[in-house]
C-alpha cells in the first residue's frame, strides 16, 4: 500500500470520526435542550391555568431523534373560577416527546400505555389506544400553535359502557390573539367506525361509520378563569361558531351540511344549519321509536320531506335538502319542532 493511499484512508478516518464527533454532540445538545424545555413545561404547565407533572426524565433516541420520556404524566386543570375548583384530570403510563434531527421543527408527543381522564368528582374513565400520537409544528421564539392529533384503535369504558373508536384524526390552530370576527379556533375532524355503548338501544343502530368535521371558532375569546365568565365574554364579543362542513353516516341516515352557532341570553346554543339528508323516513321512524321524537313531530316531519325529496344521482335514494334552526333549546325542521335539548350548565353544583 502506498503511503499516498494510506494518507487518504487516514484522512478519511478523521473525517468520519470528526463527523460522528459532531453528530454526538448534536444530539447530546438537542436531547438536553428537550429535557429542558419539558421539565420547564411540567414545572410551569402548558397552558394557563393547567398542572402537570410526571416522573424522571429520561434521555433516549440515539442516533437521529432526540427523545424525552415522561413516566406516570398527570395533566389537570379546573373548570370554575377557583384552583380547587372541580375540573378534569388525564393521566397516562408513559408519554414520550420527541424531535427528529432530520425534522428539528416538528415535536412528536406519543403516548403509550392505558390512560385515565376523569372530569369532576366522577370515577376516572379508563382510556386506552394502539396509536395515540400529535405533531406540534415550531417556530423560532413563539409557542405552538397548531396540532395534528392521530389515534388508531380507541377504547373508553365509560359508565354506560365501553365506547371504541377505529380512527381518529383531529387538526387544530389557534390564535390567541384574534379579535371580533376573525379566526381563534379551527379544526378539522374525521372520526371512523365509532363503536357506541352496548347498553343503551341506539335509535339509528350501535355504531357511527364516520363524522367529519371542519369548524371555525371566531374571536375574541376571555381570559377569565371561570367557565361562565368566558362564554358570557365570548358572546358579548360576537363571537360565533361556524360549522363550515359536516358529515354523518349513521344507519340508514347520511347527513351533510353547514350551520352558524351562537350563545343566547341565557348562555344556551342558538343557531341555523342546513342539512342534506338522505334516509330521512327511516331515521325518523327509528327516532320516535326511541321516543327521542315524538309521534306528531315524526308525522309531520316526513310529510314535509316527503314533499322536498327528490332522488339522489348516485344510489336513487330519496334526498332532500332542509333548513334545521335551534332557539330556546329547541331543534326545529323548519317550524316543525323535533326535540327539546337539555340545558347546557356551565358550572358545576358544589
Amino acid at each position: 500500500m502506498t503511503s499516498r493511499r494510506v494518507r487518504w484512508l487516514a484522512g478519511l478516518a478523521g473525517a468520519a470520526a470528526l463527523s460522528a464527533a459532531a453528530h454526538t454532540a448534536l444530539w447530546l445538545w438537542a436531547t438536553r435542550t428537550l429535557e429542558s424545555q419539558v421539565a420547564a413545561t411540567l414545572a410551569a404547565g402548558p397552558l394557563p391555568g393547567w398542572q402537570a407533572a410526571g416522573g424522571v426524565l429520561r434521555r433516549d433516541g440515539w442516533p437521529l431523534r432526540a427523545t424525552v420520556h415522561v413516566p406516570d404524566p398527570v395533566l389537570q386543570a379546573p373548570l370554575g373560577g377557583s384552583a380547587d375548583a372541580q375540573g378534569i384530570r388525564w393521566t397516562a403510563e408513559h408519554l414520550s416527546v420527541s424531535v427528529s434531527l432530520l425534522r428539528p421543527r416538528v415535536v412528536v408527543l406519543a403516548v403509550i400505555g392505558r390512560q385515565g381522564l376523569q372530569l369532576g368528582l366522577a370515577p376516572p374513565i379508563p382510556v386506552n389506544a394502539q396509536t395515540m400520537r400529535a405533531e406540534l409544528p415550531l417556530q423560532p421564539g413563539v409557542p405552538a400553535r397548531s396540532i395534528a392529533i392521530e389515534v388508531a384503535d380507541l377504547q373508553a369504558d365509560l359508565p354506560e359502557g365501553r365506547i371504541g373508536m377505529r380512527r381518529l384524526d383531529v387538526w387544530g390552530q389557534i390564535r390567541p390573539a384574534a379579535q371580533q370576527g376573525e379566526p381563534a379556533l379551527a379544526v378539522n375532524l374525521l372520526a371512523q367506525g365509532i363503536a357506541l355503548p352496548p347498553v343503551r338501544n341506539w335509535p339509528l343502530g350501535p355504531a357511527i361509520a364516520r363524522l367529519a368535521a371542519d369548524a371555525v371558532l371566531t374571536g375574541p375569546v376571555p381570559l377569565a378563569a371561570d367557565l361562565l365568565q368566558r362564554a358570557e365574554g365570548w358572546r358579548d364579543g360576537g363571537g360565533v361558531l361556524e360549522l363550515h362542513r359536516m358529515e354523518l353516516e349513521w344507519g340508514e341516515a347520511r347527513l351533510s351540511g353547514s350551520a352558524t352557532l351562537a350563545l343566547d341570553a341565557q348562555v344556551q346554543p342558538m343557531g341555523a344549519a342546513t342539512a342534506r339528508l338522505t334516509g330521512h323516513a327511516a331515521a325518523l321512524d327509528a327516532l320516535q321509536s326511541a321516543g327521542v321524537v315524538t309521534p306528531r313531530g315524526a308525522v309531520s316531519a316526513k310529510a314535509v320531506l316527503g314533499l322536498m325529496s327528490r332522488p339522489a344521482l348516485q344510489d336513487g335514494r330519496p334526498t332532500v335538502e332542509v333548513p334545521f334552526s335551534l332557539q330556546d333549546r329547541t331543534l326545529a325542521l323548519g317550524r316543525i319542532p323535533l326535540v327539546r335539548l337539555p340545558e347546557l350548565v356551565w358550572r358545576s353544583p358544589h
